[in-house]
């Protein structure tokens, strides 16, 4: 978030990249001290009743003004240029004429280091330009006697206040020039440690996917060709048919295995598209969908969620978590109950949405609870899911600037609640 001092100066616009901004900002800094500078010199030279300079001092306060409006339209390159050749030019005038008690030549300094920040090294052939230009614009200054200026120059016994000045502004410039270097050093070495720790994490879990996915695939394959042998070796109708239903099953759970790591893969690199829906009827459609599975119907769903409540969302992502949630509310559901459900629920909390999915199942050991969410972690060691479903709700939810929570107890039940932000339509 830009401060509204930053927004003035840089404009509401986004930038291509963080280096881009904070560019842009030195580049605002530099000219509004440019502006001030050339005030300030028109107010000292008032003072000390020195005539001549205010049109130089002018220049100054326009390139500055020039610059920000460059640097607000986003013409950065341009505004390099205008600010750098104004400035060199101008204290190139002032050194060739001012004594060099005043200190008018640690202005060259400024400029030299100043055309690397600008610039950079992605155009170091004007970075190398204006930083060989200040050092020979220096030279000739002190070594020649032009004069190319002819005004009142500085008397004596005001030179310490102008030494005092250039000096100030010097060193107030070459300390925004090294803090902006020294800043962008550090935000590269963070960015670096960021993407080196994210690449470790992505590393691990591909070693953990790519052993997971050849056994899980495996497994259900290595168990269907074991079942298509017993099935040569049947004799009688009745053992074929019941063997051709466990290879049913064996394809179903490899079928919804190849699903889960698809839906992981489009959550990742799929970009976010939202819409407009009305939640209890999408519920309902997702439900519908689940229908096929072994234990549904076996638990009374009942979707509390007013016809009207409307929500904007990504609505291929909400249609993972609400499959994942319900489909693992049925998968898990207690048998040894005499009655079973499966509640959804939605509602608002500020700045957020909700979206719950409870049930009275077997619920969830506390040992499992911290690792409930990772990558093809399985809390109930005798179901046949992916251990990707949960994974898949966080990575989602996250994905969308949401979260999700649980609460269970072990034989008593579960209770999923996902929250996501509020976006108006």
């Amino acid at each position: 978030m830009r401060s509204a001092l930053e927004n003035l100066l840089l404009g509401r616009q986004p930038f291509a990249s963080h280096l881009e901004q904070k560019t842009a900002i030195l580049r605002a800094t530099l000219a509004s001290i440019s502006v001030m500078v050339g005030v300030v010199y028109i107010l000292a030279d008032s003072v000390y009743r020195i005539a001549g300079n205010s049109p130089y001092y002018l220049v100054v306060i326009a390139a500055g003004i020039v610059t920000l409006v460059l640097n607000r339209k986003r013409l950065f390159t341009i505004a390099s240029i205008v600010f750098m050749v104004s400035i060199n030019g101008v204290v190139f005038l002032f050194a060739d004429s001012d004594p060099y008690y005043t200190g008018i030549y640690a202005y060259f300094i400024c400029t030299s280091l100043t055309g690397f920040a600008l610039f950079g090294i992605r155009q170091k052939k004007l970075a190398i330009a204006f930083s060989v230009l200040a050092l020979v614009l220096c030279l000739i200054a002190y070594w020649t006697d032009n004069n190319l200026l002819n005004h009142n120059v500085v008397p004596p016994a005001y030179a310490s206040t102008y030494l005092t000045i250039n000096i100030s502004v010097s060193l107030i410039t070459c300390i925004a020039v090294i803090y902006f270097l020294t800043t962008i050093n550090h935000n590269s070495e963070v960015i670096l440690q960021e993407q080196n720790t994210q690449l470790a994490n992505v590393n691990a879990e591909l070693d953990q996917f790519a052993y997971s996915v050849s056994h899980d695939l495996r497994a259900p394959l290595s168990s269907i060709l074991g079942l298509i042998n017993l099935y040569n070796l049947s004799k009688t109708e009745q053992e074929k048919d019941a063997l051709v239903s466990l290879i049913n099953g064996r394809v179903n759970t490899l079928d919804q295995f190849i699903r889960d790591i698809l839906d992981n893969s489009r959550n990742s690199r799929m970009e976010i598209n939202l819409q407009e829906v009305k939640l209890s009827g999408f519920t309902k459609q997702v439900i519908a969908q689940l229908s096929h599975m072994k234990d549904f119907g076996k638990q009374e769903m009942v979707v509390e969620i007013p016809e009207t409540f409307t929500v904007v969302t990504d609505t291929g992502r909400l249609r993972m978590i609400l499959s994942n949630l319900v489909s693992n509310a049925v998968k898990y559901y207690d048998p040894a109950k005499p009655y079973s459900y499966i509640r959804i629920t939605a509602g608002i909390e500020n700045p957020h949405w909700y979206l719950t999915v409870s049930d009275n199942g077997l619920g969830i050991s506390a040992e499992h609870r911290e690792r409930l969410f990772d990558m093809f972690y399985r809390a109930h060691a005798h179901g046949e899911g992916s251990g990707l479903g949960l994974y898949i709700v966080n990575e989602v939810c996250k994905k969308l600037g949401g979260s999700v929570t649980v609460q269970s107890v072990y034989g008593e039940g579960s209770s999923f609640t996902v929250r996501l932000p509020i976006i108006k339509p």
